[in-house]
């Protein structure tokens, strides 16, 4: 089931105004964009048979022609879609057109039960979330100030995807692809990667949503009160482990370091990570990771613990704080911040200096 729609953009693309808001200028860089829909189910109903599970790509080719190895796949994270690469909230260019000027192939997907990959779903960050509780956790988390490092935001410029993407990867690329992954998006990458990381040459995880065995999910009302989640550590359906998992229970835990106020505000969380010798994720540590998190982020006070999981599954992970980098001010959307080219910058160099 395929449908492709060929486009040649030019530059400059100039935006119609939504009535109450301003006129903006958008520059994309010089592409053709091909649209598919990849991966399919089908349900039968009292009604006749529908299609459904399929996910929408877009392929982004650069008119200038490809000269990088490796395609990147752009996964977006939760209630949002793969147009977040496409532009800033301000106009300005976004990740696609930075790597297309630098030309790499690109992909972006809708995951599944998201933008135009919709359905009726059962998974979560699908649904909608409130004005409020976008801009505690995301986008002003400053204006909030739940949690310490919240103050130091000022960027923001006002199974089935696992089968889907190998499909993606096997049908329409030649060789390997790198993902760029944000938030949830992160997930559908490690499951990937455990499924099939003979197709995967690395994964850029920006500030990935998987806190191993748990959510953090009051976080950014500066609340320490984490549930239960993933059992199998970053995931919650079964991964390939050295030692093979029937049942999560299996899996020995213990908690690590503490969870510390910082001007009585809520500023580190302490992790549960694997005892000691920990079981390697034999398919995921196949596969390197660039970890990257903002200063100002609410990920900032949970993110080490995923990259501590990692490193003791055997992965190697990069973990980059932003700010060690000199980029500073970042929330959780530094993909759309107004620094967001300096964090590009680091993402491609990371990846020409280390897969050539």
């Amino acid at each position: 089931f395929l449908h492709v729609v060929a486009v040649a953009l030019s530059s400059p693309v100039s935006v119609l105004p939504i009535p109450g808001t301003t006129q903006i200028q958008v520059t994309e860089a010089r592409q053709t964009r091909k649209v598919y829909y990849i991966g399919r189910n089908y349900n039968h109903t009292a009604n006749g048979t529908i299609i459904q599970d399929q996910i929408y790509v877009e392929q982004l080719t650069p008119d200038g022609g490809i000269t990088q190895p490796k395609p990147l796949i752009l996964l977006h994270g939760g209630n949002i879609a793969g147009g977040l690469w496409l532009n800033k909230s301000d106009g300005g260019r976004g990740w696609a057109s930075f790597f297309l000027d630098r030309a790499y192939q690109v992909y972006t997907v809708d995951t599944w039960g998201m933008g135009r990959s919709g359905g009726e779903v059962d998974i979560p960050r699908a649904g909608r979330s409130t004005v409020e509780g976008a801009e505690r956790a995301f986008t002003a988390p400053e204006r909030y100030n739940k949690y310490f490092q919240a103050r130091l935001h000022t960027q923001w410029p006002w199974t089935i995807m696992r089968s889907a993407l190998c499909d993606l990867i096997r049908t329409y690329i030649s060789g390997q692809a790198i993902f760029i992954a944000h938030a949830i998006g992160s997930a559908y990458a490690i499951q990937a990667s455990d499924a099939f990381p003979e197709l995967i040459t690395a994964h850029i995880s920006l500030e990935g949503d998987q806190s191993p065995f748990q959510s953090y999910i009051r976080a950014s009302e500066g609340i320490n009160d984490p549930i239960p989640y993933r059992p199998y550590g970053l995931s919650n359906i079964p991964l390939t482990f050295e030692t093979p998992i029937t049942n999560p229970d299996q899996i020995k835990k213990v908690s690590v370091g503490e969870t510390t106020y910082t001007d009585g505000l809520l500023s580190n969380f302490s992790c549960i990570l694997q005892e000691d010798p920990a079981n390697r994720l034999i398919n995921v540590a196949k596969v390197p990771v660039l970890f990257l998190v903002g200063e100002a982020s609410v990920h900032a006070l949970y993110d080490h613990c995923q990259v501590a999981f990692l490193r003791q599954a055997g992965v190697n992970v990069t973990f980059t704080r932003l700010i060690d980098q000199g980029v500073s001010g970042n929330g959780h959307f530094s993909i759309l911040e107004k620094n967001s080219d300096q964090i590009t910058l680091l993402v491609a160099k990371w990846i020409e200096q280390n897969l050539g």
